[in-house]
């Protein structure tokens, strides 16, 4: 197994206060290796990751709580049984009352959707197929399987989303999921040329500013790889 055991420091956080007295539907967008926290209107904190798009009114309705994300957010909604709190993702809701969870939604040609539960309960439906739906309980995950499906998995490594301190935290994690992740994070195309390294073993912590050629390095003290970084079409091939 490559084990990677890089010490590195968490970057800074902005924080966003919201105005009720705001007339107009709020967007915040966080750039590439920024963090933002937002505090809504109902006093429910959202972290949001990198390349990230939280969206939402700036009062809440009577029924319910709506926002809309693209990207990563951790949650910790403020309690308010009369009204739910609803995540709207590109494919799934995420349905709470008063609780702490991680959605992983970014858009992209993967897709790839999770929501991780720490406290309280959460109900992920899909949004086109109403059999797709899960409640989730502590330590709990739903995560979308390949063929399109919700799985229900548990949670065996909190580390990573320490994201929330600027920190990419992976534990025993393969090569490829690895570089998914960097994918993601780090918005840039990455292309795995050589298939016998998408299941090498690895655990590491990479600090998302210090960007995708630092992490890379890092990497290859470890993992005996090539890869090339073409700016101009904003894509990376490892070999």
């Amino acid at each position: 197994a490559a084990v990677i055991a890089a010490v590195l420091l968490a970057g800074g956080l902005t924080t966003v206060l919201l105005s009720k007295r705001l007339a107009q539907p709020v967007t915040v967008v966080t750039q590439l290796g920024e963090r933002s926290q937002v505090v809504l209107p109902d006093g429910t904190k959202v972290w949001l990751n990198s390349k990230s798009r939280l969206e939402y009114p700036s009062s809440f309705g009577r029924r319910s709580r709506r926002v809309t994300l693209c990207g990563e957010g951790y949650f910790e909604v403020a309690h308010d049984e009369r009204k739910p709190f609803v995540v709207e993702t590109g494919q799934y809701d995420v349905r709470v009352l008063g609780t702490t969870f991680n959605v992983y939604a970014y858009d992209n040609d993967r897709a790839a959707f999770e929501t991780a539960l720490m406290e309280g309960s959460v109900e992920v439906s899909s949004r086109s197929d109403a059999s797709q739906r899960l409640v989730l309980q502590p330590n709990e995950a739903a995560v979308m399987a390949a063929d399109g499906r919700l799985v229900r998995t548990r949670l065996t490594d909190m580390g990573r989303f320490r994201w929330t301190e600027g920190l990419i935290c992976l534990n025993d994690v393969p090569f490829g999921e690895l570089l998914e992740r960097f994918s993601d994070y780090y918005d840039i195309r990455i292309l795995l040329k050589n298939p016998k390294l998408y299941d090498v073993r690895c655990t590491g912590k990479f600090r998302q500013s210090d960007g995708i050629d630092y992490s890379l390095h890092v990497l290859q003290r470890f993992v005996n790889f090539r890869y090339t970084h073409d700016e101009e079409r904003h894509t990376i091939e490892i070999r």
